[in-house]
């Protein structure tokens, strides 16, 4: 009877030992890689002017709210490190606002750019304005209606390299408005959009036209 009662109580002390001891933490089942390489960030000083091509048509009579616009930087620019923000890196943006035109109501294009893809695909943060639009050939033949202003790249990742070919060709970075686009208006929204509008026709942007594109 005594050793009976002496095993009971040895269980009985085991139990409550068990339940007094912490729960230990759970291992994960995938561990983070280790000496994984940090996102490299980026960024263009306000005012960096960046020069693209566009790579689709989008045109206010048949796009729609939320259709992408997709444009490629056509100058190698400066980043650090080097090589990742040069010519072909693609600039994202969607439209925001389409209004085809109908009688007595214009044409309206709203749009805003806010992502370029580096070219080893990391996408970085790029609010940028349309500063000016249209084809290189039309700029040549601007008169003094179309105004132009000053500008130029800032800071590290945004300057220009050294281009050792003619700028022929190319949407000077001094354009402003919308160059060659007969009755069709350029302006800046208030939200870091961009709005071309139209009192006579739909407002088209055709595949291959330039932008000179103002960071924010």
């Amino acid at each position: 009877m005594k050793i009976i009662l002496c095993v009971l109580l040895a269980a009985c002390l085991t139990s409550v030992s068990i339940a007094q001891t912490p729960a230990q933490p759970q291992t994960p089942a995938t561990a983070p890689a280790s000496g994984a390489t940090p996102p490299i960030v980026m960024h263009f000083s306000s005012g960096t002017l960046i020069r693209v091509k566009l790579e689709a048509e989008i045109d206010a009579k048949k796009a729609h709210v939320g259709d992408q616009v997709l444009a490629k930087t056509i100058d190698d620019l400066k980043s650090e490190p080097p090589g990742l923000a040069t010519k072909g890196c693609k600039i994202l943006g969607h439209a925001v606002e389409v209004t085809p035109h109908q009688g007595d109501t214009p044409s309206k294009l709203r749009i805003v750019f806010d992502k370029m893809i580096l070219k080893n695909d990391a996408e970085m943060a790029l609010p940028a304005t349309i500063q000016a639009v249209g084809f290189a050939e039309a700029s040549q033949t601007a008169t003094a209606e179309t105004p132009f202003s000053g500008g130029s790249p800032s800071k590290y990742s945004g300057q220009r390299l050294p281009n050792p070919n003619s700028e022929e060709g190319k949407l000077p970075f001094k354009a402003q408005g919308a160059i060659g686009m007969s009755g069709v208006t350029l302006s800046a929204g208030s939200e870091q959009d961009s709005i071309l509008t139209s009192n006579k026709h739909n407002v088209k942007l055709e595949s291959g036209m330039q932008m000179i594109l103002r960071t924010q």
